[in-house]
């Protein structure tokens, strides 16, 4: 092998960083500001968002794995369009970029060179124009339409379009007036291992994505609890005692699908539930497997009791509004980039795991574990990511939709 005495210093003096690049100096060049790194830099993985101030748009900008150079980077940075500029050390490996303006604009990043990364500013003596925030490598040029509200966080190459039917396409997230506590379950655990397939185990998979949605939250703002956040069992009837005790605003509980037969290379997709009795055998099952997990036979009539009373609670026809809202977004951002991801439907069903919530609840079928593309398609962490985003931002446009029913 080759002695590259500078390339071995390079890689021993970044085995001693946190962070793999290093924000080596940043600087306003006509309307776009610029920065340099010293090492090739992916936008894609920026991590970007727009706040609303009272008098003011706030677009920050998150870049991962990166240290600032030195302290002088953010000198110096001016531009007539632009309120004011802050770029600082935001945690550990992750260096922030806020661009604050009077007014919207249309904002877009990528880059300029293979170790720098522009950020378009506010063209000078021209009238704002407003569009959604959206990162891509290949800026688009044309004008897109803002959401009603500002929101929480956009989606990233929103200005694509996708893959799935329009019908599925989810709207816009908005911001929230206030902060909320979701609690998040994680289906089974410990020695309940849920349903299987292919030597893979529900409950493995459903504490992954549940682990994601609540980063996804967080990073909205959002109070998350788990259930469970470890391989160890909680009793059903613990879930929602637990979520109650929280003073939960929301529940969702994460479970994956199973079944057996000739039928297991067939059947597959999302489905979301909520708390009803239903007509439909199909439904009946799911419940009836999820249920018999961990109840015993002497709560089979008590089961029966409190299922019944719990049928026409104010809390069905919210649960059911929050279903819908959870499905839509997920088909919404699996669509756009995976094909045949079939939309199961949102349905009531008699899950135990449900009784008790004091909060709109409803249970998240994320897929068929016994279907063999699918089950290869819930343990790839690209595909868990966007199934957590999409019930994160499911809640999140839920709560906004609730806010402005009391308005």
């Amino acid at each position: 092998m080759l002695f590259r005495p500078g390339l071995t210093l390079m890689m021993v003096f970044g085995g001693l960083l946190s962070a793999g690049n290093i924000l080596e100096h940043a600087l306003v060049e006509k309307d776009s500001l610029l920065l340099k790194f010293a090492r090739p830099f992916n936008p894609r993985t920026i991590d970007a968002f727009r706040l609303k101030k009272k008098d003011s748009i706030r677009y920050v900008f998150d870049l991962p794995h990166t240290r600032m150079g030195s302290r002088r980077v953010p000198l110096g940075l001016h531009h007539a369009g632009v309120t004011s500029f802050r770029i600082s050390q935001f945690r550990p490996s992750t260096v922030r970029v806020v661009i604050e303006t009077p007014q919207s604009y249309g904002m877009s990043y990528g880059n300029r060179s293979e170790k720098v990364c522009a950020i378009s500013l506010p063209i000078r003596n021209s009238t704002p124009k407003v569009r959604t925030l959206f990162s891509t490598m290949n800026v688009s040029r044309k004008q897109a339409p803002e959401p009603p509200e500002p929101s929480i966080r956009l989606h990233k190459k929103a200005a694509k379009k996708t893959a799935g039917k329009s019908r599925t396409e989810p709207p816009a997230v908005f911001r929230l007036r206030r902060h909320y506590t979701v609690v998040l379950d994680p289906g089974h655990g410990g020695r309940d291992t849920g349903a299987s397939g292919g030597g893979r185990m529900e409950k493995d998979v459903v504490l992954q994505v549940g682990k994601r949605v609540r980063r996804h939250l967080r990073r909205m703002g959002f109070r998350v609890i788990m259930t469970r956040d470890s391989d160890r069992f909680v009793r059903l009837r613990n879930r929602t005692r637990y979520a109650n005790r929280k003073h939960g605003d929301v529940f969702v509980s994460i479970h994956a699908n199973a079944i057996a037969g000739r039928q297991k290379h067939r059947r597959h997709g999302v489905e979301t539930f909520f708390l009803q009795t239903t007509r439909s055998d199909r439904a009946k099952r799911v419940a009836a497997r999820e249920n018999s997990v961990v109840l015993r036979r002497s709560d089979r009539l008590s089961k029966n009791v409190i299922l019944n009373s719990v049928m026409t609670g104010p809390k069905i026809v919210l649960s059911n509004k929050l279903a819908i809202d959870i499905q839509r977004h997920i088909l919404g951002n699996l669509r756009r980039y995976y094909r045949g991801v079939k939309d199961g439907g949102v349905r009531p069903a008699p899950f135990w795991v449900l009784v008790g919530a004091e909060m709109p609840a409803v249970l998240v079928e994320i897929g068929y574990i016994s279907h063999p593309r699918e089950r290869k398609r819930l343990f790839s962490l690209r595909y868990q990511d966007l199934m957590a985003k999409g019930i994160a931002e499911g809640i999140a446009n839920y709560l906004h939709n609730r806010e402005q029913e009391f308005e």
